[in-house]
């Protein structure tokens, strides 16, 4: 029963992680992953390409390579996570999130976007 719970609960989070664990299943058995349309159409990086990669060397425990895939991401990482369960802990106290969250969320953006400029001039 507890078991059932669990999984009405958390069944978002589940699906994501496995769909997550199915796609790094693929990509190391065919080496074919999802192309990024920013890239396809422009030749630049989006701010998000890498992130496969990025996961992929993290499976294998290779941060270095984590990071050179995508830097900004990799280094972030810890805060995306943190939000995440502190917007999940605020939404199952019936709060809403407070303006400062926002403002940091918005900043984050903004520093992602630069970065994603500024990858392709360096």
């Amino acid at each position: 029963m507890l078991y059932m719970q669990v999984i009405r609960k958390y069944k978002g989070i589940l699906t994501a992680a496995a769909l997550g664990v199915l796609y790094l299943i693929w990509l190391h058995g065919t080496g074919i992953a999802i192309p990024c349309p920013f890239r396809m159409v422009t030749g630049r990086l989006c701010p998000g390409c890498g992130i496969t990669r990025m996961f992929v060397c993290l499976s294998r425990l290779d941060f270095e390579g984590a990071f050179r895939a995508n830097p900004f991401l990799f280094v972030t990482l810890p805060f995306l996570a943190a939000e995440l369960v502190y917007a999940e802990y605020m939404r199952r106290q019936g709060r809403k999130l407070p303006a400062w969250d926002n403002a940091v969320l918005i900043g984050y953006i903004i520093a992602l976007l630069v970065f994603g400029v500024v990858r392709n001039f360096i």
